[in-house]
């Protein structure tokens, strides 16, 4: 049998977002979805499984393993998928969605969320996405990856004003207990094309630093990190049925981060209030606000070029449930 002429690149394939609108159903015809700016992106191989092994007996002639003491364990996958994208403002909306459930452009991260815990398979439900990568089957061009019902569970912004141009850059990670599928998928929903995501987060565009200690402190900020992620866990499996699982049950979120700025009177009047303080980073058109930023174990780098602060963070809110813990403003 010959060898296969097909081979396959990161630029061949195109990465997009389709809402859903059955748990366990890959998005279908009409659906909505988000082509993403991606920079780079990975996925799990469709027939990952683990080894389940037996122990080794004991007793003369009784060393090997037979293979009723080694099977597939398939009942506890989860398929890991990972992009990483510009942060656009529809990109952004899309993948918030899926976090914690406000799309809007507010995107705003509230503390009773996530307001739904459990999903269930084959109820309605618009929450999970299916992952499409166009052109990465195995077979390549006009094959595709289908990742069906995927919950993010992190979304990462990272902003240096001395790399990329200074755009900030979105790494997003998924998971889905479902099978991956191969397919030649003909799609066409409503989509948010890549030329129709024009603006991006720079850095280069900062209006507003600020870290608010019962005054405004404005930085002189060189980078940023900004991470929300919860957990998700598969419930139970159908082992007829592709080990399928019965749902989703979800944990709750950490909100983290941290600041590089110059290190002068206005970083370091932050760090000894001993009380929660408000960070707002603001282009006029993006926006990150933290009402309440609890400051963790800052340190100071001695550059030859000014030393540095870099000051991390975990977000958390204040007062009732209601309160925001993190809103990324994608319309400012």
């Amino acid at each position: 049998m010959a060898k296969s002429g097909t081979f396959q690149t990161k630029q061949t394939a195109s990465v997009r977002i389709a809402t859903e609108a059955t748990m366990g159903t890959a998005a279908v015809a009409g659906a909505t979805q988000c082509s993403i700016p991606v920079t780079d992106y990975s996925f799990d191989e469709m027939d990952k499984h683990s080894l389940s092994v037996a122990p080794t007996r004991v007793g003369l002639g009784a060393y090997s393993q037979s293979d009723d003491m080694v099977k597939f364990q398939r009942h506890d996958r989860m398929y890991d998928i990972s992009i990483t994208f510009h942060a656009t403002a529809q990109s952004i909306n899309k993948v918030c969605g899926n976090l914690f459930g406000d799309s809007d452009g507010t995107n705003t991260l509230i503390g009773s969320m996530p307001t739904v815990t459990d999903f269930t398979h084959d109820e309605s439900n618009t929450v999970p996405v299916t992952l499409w990568f166009e052109n990465a089957g195995h077979a390549g061009q006009d094959t595709d990856m289908i990742f069906a019902s995927c919950m993010c569970t992190g979304l990462t912004f990272t902003g240096d004003i001395s790399s990329n141009g200074g755009v900030v850059m979105c790494t997003a990670t998924f998971q889905t207990a479902y099978t991956p599928t191969q397919a030649t998928l003909t799609f066409t929903g409503t989509e948010t094309t890549i030329s129709a995501q024009q603006t991006m987060f720079n850095m280069h565009d900062f209006t507003k630093t600020e870290i608010n200690s019962g005054s405004a402190e404005d930085l002189l900020l060189y980078s940023f990190e900004l991470t929300i992620a919860r957990p998700v866990n598969r419930i139970g499996f159908d082992s007829a049925n592709s080990y399928r699982p019965m749902g989703y049950a979800l944990g709750g979120y950490e909100v983290t981060g941290s600041l590089t700025c110059k290190r002068d009177a206005e970083s370091t009047s932050a760090l000894g209030t001993g009380s929660p303080v408000a960070l707002d980073l603001d282009t006029g058109v993006y926006e990150i606000v933290a009402p309440s930023c609890m400051i963790d174990q800052a340190s100071i780098s001695f550059d030859d070029d000014g030393w540095k602060q870099t000051i991390p963070f975990r977000c958390v809110y204040a007062g009732g449930t209601s309160s925001t813990i993190v809103s990324i403003n994608t319309q400012a």
